[in-house]
C-alpha cells in the first residue's frame, strides 16, 4: 500500500507540473494585457487632462482680451460723449437780490 501511494505521487506530480506551467503562463499573459490596457487608459486620461488645462488657459486669455476690449471701448465712449449730469433734477441756486 505504501508503494501504491508513492507511485501515485510520482505519476501525478509531473503531470500536475506539466499542466500548471502553461496555465500560469496563460494567466500571466492575460494580466499583462490588462496592465497594458490600464497603462494606455492612464496615458489617455493624462493627455485629456493636459488638453483641459490648455483649453482653460486659452479661454482665460480670450476672456481677458475681451474684458480689456470692453474697458477700452468704455473709456473711449466716456471721453467722446459729452459729460452728462449726474442728477436728472437740476439744482437751482438762489440769487441774492441786493
Amino acid at each position: 500500500m505504501y508503494m501504491g501511494i508513492l507511485e501515485f505521487l510520482v505519476a501525478t506530480i509531473p503531470v500536475v507540473m506539466v499542466f500548471s506551467i502553461p496555465l500560469y503562463a496563460i494567466g500571466r499573459t492575460f494580466n499583462q494585457k490588462d496592465k497594458k490596457l490600464e497603462l494606455r487608459e492612464l496615458e489617455e486620461k493624462k493627455e485629456l487632462e493636459r488638453l483641459k488645462q490648455e483649453n482653460f488657459v486659452l479661454e482665460n486669455k480670450q476672456m481677458q482680451i475681451e474684458l480689456d476690449k470692453l474697458k477700452k471701448e468704455r473709456e473711449e465712449r466716456t471721453l467722446n460723449e459729452p459729460k452728462k449730469e449726474r442728477w436728472l433734477i437740476e439744482e437751482t441756486k438762489e440769487e441774492e437780490r441786493f
